[in-house]
């Protein structure tokens, strides 16, 4: 039988209960396996140079140190793991700073089991995931801007497509045409928007209320 290549997981969060709640959740998930906890973000870092960590799951409002700069550290020295927040909070400001911190996902604290597993999944396959009530914030909290008016419609349709998670040749398959095609219009979106990466064109995104 072929072994199953877990991911491994590390958990920081200054509320025990939290931790020993996605215990709980995880610890029968066989694609996973929670290598390390901490309840104090300021002790992280020497931790994760001793453990091999794909996934970090990170509350922000913490004492000593917050989510962000802690992302901002781990994305900088350890530039593989990737993070997802979690919180009790959807704030519009501080998701844009986790954001711009470096992380691969943002959920909330009262998501059900099969969101968080749907969010690790996501992002352990290098894809991005951000929770319904998240997105909904986002979305409410930004207002329209001319900005996207140099953006063609095609350009603007692919943007959609990003968002549902397409490959290239399943857009260029949906809106018939080439797969460069397709390529050529995602180099000149990123171009036009100043982003250099997915979650970054997400992120103008809901900013310019694209999608």
């Amino acid at each position: 039988m072929e072994k199953t290549l877990l991911t491994n997981l590390f958990i920081v969060d200054d509320h025990q209960m939290v931790v020993d709640g996605l215990r709980s959740l995880l610890n029968n998930e066989e694609k996973y396996s929670i290598v390390g906890c901490s309840n104090q973000p300021k002790d992280v870092m020497p931790m994760l140079d001793e453990l091999k960590v794909n996934i970090l799951l990170t509350d922000i409002n913490m004492p000593h140190m917050s989510g962000v700069e802690l992302t901002r550290n781990v994305k900088k020295k350890y530039p593989n793991i990737k993070v997802l927040a979690l919180s009790m909070f959807g704030e519009p400001q501080v998701i844009k700073e986790m954001i711009d911190a470096g992380i691969s996902g943002y959920i909330l604290k009262n998501t059900g089991k099969q969101e968080l597993l749907e969010a690790l999944d996501k992002i352990s396959s290098g894809q991005t995931f951000f929770g319904e009530e998240v997105t909904r914030e986002l979305m409410k909290s930004f207002k329209g801007n001319d900005e996207v008016s140099h953006l063609t419609n095609r350009e603007i349709e692919i943007i959609r497509l990003i968002e549902c998670e397409h490959s290239n040749k399943k857009i260029a398959d949906m809106l018939f045409i080439s797969e460069r095609t397709v390529e050529t219009h995602r180099k000149n979106i990123f171009r036009k928007t100043g982003t250099q990466s997915i979650v970054g064109l997400l992120k103008y995104a809901y900013e310019h209320k694209i999608i």
